[in-house]
């Protein structure tokens, strides 16, 4: 089958849906498919084509929509020979294949919903985009169960993304390192809604109210970098700032938990056997976490950076209770590889596609 996949964002440059399309791509070319990506260009430091393990990588120099069509209608054969075209999120659709959409009625194309776009309530012009999205496409895969409840979305299949497990990880761990909570690390962008400041907030709670300061690296950029840093300094926080790293996971090895905004985070610290903090910083994020299949047992979330500091102190005193939650997690992570999410994908198109 020769596969395109359309992504705004791809690698070189990092992020979680970067990563899924990477990794997805990879398992599709070891199943004996073709694959092509279309994506952006946007620093202009990435040759225009490139093939990558397989992947046949086509990166758009222009980011105007017209050129983008310009570019569609010169290049024309990646979509018109591909027997699936594969969207990932609604821009990608809506901005670059919508016109192609009818040039080509009966192409099959669908749609990966990823994430959401941090605004609460959801605006109606992104509902109706999504929604638009959804009945042009044949089938979509969403990234989460929050999505159809709090999108409209009738999913065609819920998946979280993929993992690929640690050498030599087993779903055993040792409870007396389990209780020595002393090394975390923080993944994901330094915005609002990653709830990075909640996640200093009770690390303040740990130092002043209990006793404990733990040390360990924050992995991510973005707008919030300057208070961050700025609240790790005025109150003696014992975690470094790293900015974007490539390899998230080198950090994970040798930490102990880990605050974590996106789902591939929390699948990685899983595998690892770290155990996973979150924090729902409103009602959307609550049900983004707490709609996990089993998530009171795979993960600790809370509501405030009080009661994220409260089951913290209780973890790293309870060690046999960590302990149960951490194979729990493994387990959850372990049946998520990513060769399991290119059979989902695969199962989709096959079925649907006629």
């Amino acid at each position: 089958m020769k596969i395109t996949m359309l992504v705004l964002r791809f690698y070189p440059q990092i992020g979680g849906v970067e990563k899924h399309v990477l990794r997805l791509s990879e398992e599709l070319i070891k199943k004996g498919h073709d694959v092509a990506v279309v994506t952006t260009n946007p620093s202009l430091t990435a040759p225009d084509t490139e093939n990558l393990r397989g992947i046949s990588i086509y990166r758009i120099p222009d980011s105007r929509p017209l050129k983008i069509w310009a570019w569609f209608v010169k290049n024309r054969q990646i979509l018109s020979q591909a027997d699936v075209i594969h969207c990932h999120d609604y821009p990608s659709f809506i901005l670059w294949y919508l016109p192609f959409r009818f040039a080509y009625p009966k192409k099959p194309v669908y749609v990966t919903f990823h994430g959401y776009e941090g605004i609460v309530p959801i605006p109606r012009r992104i509902l109706f985009l999504r929604t638009l999205t959804e009945r042009m496409t044949l089938g979509n895969i969403c990234i989460g169960d929050y999505i159809p409840k709090w999108y409209g979305t009738r999913s065609t299949i819920i998946l979280y993304g993929g993992v690929d497990l640690p050498e030599g990880a087993t779903e055993g761990a040792n409870a007396a390192d389990i209780c020595r909570l002393d090394k975390g690390v923080f993944v994901g962008r330094l915005e609002k809604d990653t709830g990075i400041i909640e996640y200093l907030q009770a690390l303040k709670i740990l130092k002043h109210k209990y006793g404990l300061s733990p040390e360990g690296y924050i992995c991510g950029d973005g707008t919030l970098r300057d208070v961050v840093q700025k609240e790790l300094a005025d109150h003696n926080i014992n975690f470094k700032m790293l900015g974007f790293v490539r390899t998230p996971e080198d950090y994970l090895r040798m930490s102990r938990f880990a605050f974590v905004s996106g789902y591939l985070g929390m699948l990685e610290a899983m595998a690892y056997r770290k155990l996973v903090f979150n924090v729902a910083i409103d009602p959307l994020r609550d049900d983004y976490l707490g709609l996990v299949p089993n998530a009171e047992n795979i993960m600790v979330t809370a509501k405030s950076p009080e009661e994220l500091a409260e089951k913290f102190f209780y973890l790293s005193n309870n060690p046999l209770e960590a302990e149960r939650r951490l194979k729990e997690a493994y387990a959850f992570a372990a049946k998520r590889s990513w060769a399991s999410v290119a059979d989902a994908y695969l199962a989709v198109w096959q079925t649907l596609k006629h």
